[in-house]
């Protein structure tokens, strides 16, 4: 009878611990990036946006660019496309999971230019054409960030950073909130960010009607083994250690991450904060059903305007 403890070892190997495995190759592996035009087709998750965004990026794209790079702490070489205005304080735009930079960035970027900001668009690891760089889900990334971030300082006449990231990027800057200088770094804007990658992977599992409760404990082991990544750490920890302002967007239909997940990491955020509301979003759309109005509320925080009745938060 000792076939039998022999089979049932045998099917969770092939239904749970394999699967697991794929998952982490699948989840972590390179992501090259869904083309500007290919979202902006109809159909694609952009397209309601698409008029709006081309004429977002024909507009950055009138602005001089320089492409730059810099290294990451584990050697890696990281690139970036730099719209320098000769202005004192750089935004940094920091794009989400298996996209690109205008994707997440085009109108964005266009307002920062706008209003006297130099743009870097950085391309996160893993992210490159060709690219065989395990992506982090934000957890590699948040050390790149903070390159970036000195990258940036150390250009002529740059005394300030702003970060923003959306999804994945947000979490990239959210993981590495506490580790950034509050006297260089104006704000951080978190738009659509996840709580942990561990809570993002189960969210995704219950989309998609698959048993996270037995995968789960081997993609963590198989993440920190093979990866070197505790997918448990939370964003929500990082935020409410730093002394950054933090502006956070987020859509009520967003489905990838929740809205509440959005509400929960700016209750643990335990500096000078708001928060807008795009009604009607979906995922990294925040900026883009009302854009002036966004743009209103972004730039009124990053310039210092009053919240209203003096607090230190503000929902919009």
């Amino acid at each position: 009878m000792l076939w039998i403890p022999a089979a049932l070892i045998g099917c969770y190997a092939v239904f749970v611990i394999g699967p697991a495995i794929a998952a982490v190759c699948t989840i972590f592996k390179a992501k090259p990036g869904s083309d500007f035009d290919t979202m902006l087709q109809p159909g694609g998750q952009f397209a309601p946006y698409a008029e709006r965004m081309r004429a977002a990026r024909d507009r950055l794209h009138a602005h001089q660019a320089a492409q730059v790079s810099t290294r990451s702490r584990d050697g890696l070489t990281l690139s970036g496309t730099y719209y320098g205005c000769g202005a004192p304080c750089t935004a940094i735009l920091v794009h989400g999971y298996r996209t690109q930079p205008e994707v997440n960035f085009a109108v964005q970027a266009d307002a920062f230019l706008r209003h006297g900001y130099n743009v870097l668009l950085i391309r996160q690891r893993g992210h490159e054409p060709g690219s065989h760089v395990h992506c982090g889900l934000g957890l590699y990334e948040r050390y790149d960030v903070a390159a970036w971030n000195d990258w940036a300082l150390s250009q002529n006449g740059v005394s300030e950073t702003v970060l923003y990231g959306v999804s994945m990027g947000a979490a990239s800057v959210g993981f590495a909130a506490d580790a950034l200088d509050p006297v260089r770094t104006r704000a951080l804007v978190l738009d659509c960010g996840f709580r942990s990658p561990d809570e993002q992977i189960r969210l995704d599992c219950r989309r998609r009607n698959v048993p996270g409760f037995l995968l789960m404990p081997w993609i963590r082991l198989f993440a920190r083994v093979f990866l070197k990544l505790r997918i448990r750490e939370r964003t929500d920890e990082a935020l409410g250690r730093t002394t950054i302002p933090c502006f956070f967007l987020h859509g009520t239909e967003d489905r990838t991450v929740p809205y509440e997940t959005g509400r929960a990491v700016y209750e643990a955020c335990g500096t000078r904060k708001v928060f807008f509301t795009a009604d009607g979003a979906g995922h990294a759309e925040a900026f883009l059903p009302d854009p002036a109005r966004a743009e209103e509320a972004l730039f009124r925080f990053l310039e210092g305007g009053p919240i209203e009745g003096n607090q230190q938060q503000e929902d919009i």
